[in-house]
């Protein structure tokens, strides 16, 4: 019994690892994105751990940005993007946003803040 609980400990001791966790502050009428240019698929474990919505948009590589939803303060959701897909986290308040994220998949993602 020992000998498989090992292995099966390491795998997903390994398997967890490989994850991106994140606590990200978006300014007043600010955006984040995670993601620009190619890269693979990627889930994102999104919580809005603020006082103001914050609303997600997926942008395909070449598109134009598509409305996923708006996270009220303390909703949790979990989003898929496709490959080369970005992910936009945008702040329309006059208050700061904070997100929590988590991220699994393709973790080697470029991050930064444009204005939208």
């Amino acid at each position: 019994m020992k000998k498989l609980l090992f292995p099966l400990f390491i795998t997903v001791a390994i398997l967890a690892s490989c994850s991106l966790t994140s606590q990200t502050f978006i300014g007043p009428q600010k955006a984040f994105e995670l993601g620009d240019g190619k890269h693979g698929a990627f889930t994102a474990i999104v919580k809005n751990d603020c006082g103001v919505p914050v609303v997600i948009y997926k942008m395909p590589l070449g598109d134009t940005a598509i409305k996923l939803a708006t996270l009220i303060p303390g909703q949790k959701k979990t989003i898929r993007f496709a490959a080369n897909t970005k992910a936009i986290f945008k702040n329309n308040s006059n208050a700061e946003a904070v997100v929590k994220l988590k991220v699994t998949g393709d973790t080697g993602l470029s991050m930064g803040g444009p204005n939208y």
